[in-house]
């Protein structure tokens, strides 16, 4: 009698077909480590690395090249060779370059415009009558640590119009200074970096009490009002600050400075908060 049912047969009657369906893999639980993994990826830039040269101007060097090659075309080609639809296809062309050439310029003002200023803060990086540019963070801390405070601040001041970012552990410490500092009333800098990140940790601790979870003044105005003008770390040129305290963890502070009005929009002020968990993670799992 045969068995009622499906035939575990092949249709050539010779090798036995599994009748059970595949398995299918658990995703795997996310860990710690993995969404570390993540947070690095965030914060990795990819840049060309040519000391001098903006990344923003590889459209015009594009255009560069592409006219150098409509003229070289042209030369070739002669009076003799030139055709009608060889003239539309060159002047197509010079559009193209021409765009090419201005897409920079073009791009960088509707940046400045979108965030009320002109372009990034041009203190990050100099010394003046503003500030002093340092980059100081704590040398106890773990390698790893130092490494997140590396990569963290450079991505600030890289990608948003930051011209500085402090961050501050739940125990009051500054662990991490980097842009343009308010320097010192006599105007000297300070002996060491030590000295510096004590300097902006006292300054952050007599103005953390202002601060709940996240505040942002997004004007001179609203700096005076606040009476962030007396945050000792500020530089006196800061139109924006925006300051993040984490509710979880360790309870650290990230800060950020502009020296251009409604320098932080929503979507960077969410990066922000979430920069300052990924710091405070790092210094509480090194403590």
């Amino acid at each position: 009698m045969l068995a009622r049912g499906r035939s575990n047969l092949s249709p050539a009657g010779q090798r036995p077909v599994s009748t059970r369906r595949p398995s299918r893999a658990r995703p795997r639980a996310r860990t710690r480590a993995s969404g570390e993994d993540e947070d690095e990826f965030a914060v990795f830039r990819f840049t060309l690395g040519i000391p001098g040269f903006d990344d923003e101007d590889v459209p015009r060097v594009v255009g560069a090249l592409g006219a150098a090659g409509l003229f070289a075309n042209r030369i070739v080609a002669g009076t003799d060779g030139a055709s009608e639809a060889l003239g539309r296809s060159e002047t197509v062309g010079a559009a193209l370059c021409l765009a090419c050439a201005i897409a920079p310029e073009l791009g960088r003002a509707l940046k400045g415009g979108e965030r009320g200023g002109g372009g990034r803060g041009s203190s990050a990086t100099a010394d003046g009558a503003d500030g002093n540019s340092v980059f100081a963070m704590d040398e106890n801390a773990s390698e790893k640590a130092r490494e997140d405070c590396a990569w963290v601040s450079y991505a600030v001041l890289t990608n948003t119009l930051a011209s500085g970012v402090l961050f501050v552990d739940g125990d009051g410490r500054a662990r991490l200074v980097r842009g343009t500092v308010q320097s010192r009333d006599d105007g000297a800098p300070d002996a060491s970096k030590s000295a510096t990140l004590a300097r902006a940790g006292e300054a952050w601790s007599t103005a953390s009490a202002s601060v709940a979870t996240e505040q942002y003044l997004d004007s001179r105005w609203e700096i005076d009002r606040a009476g962030a003008n007396a945050w000792g770390f500020l530089s006196a040129a800061s139109e924006s600050v925006f300051a993040r305290r984490c509710t979880s963890g360790g309870g650290g502070a990230l800060i950020a400075w502009s020296d251009v009005p409604r320098a932080f929009t929503t979507k960077d002020r969410l990066w922000l908060g979430a920069l300052a968990d990924k710091l405070d993670r790092a210094f509480t799992h090194a403590a």
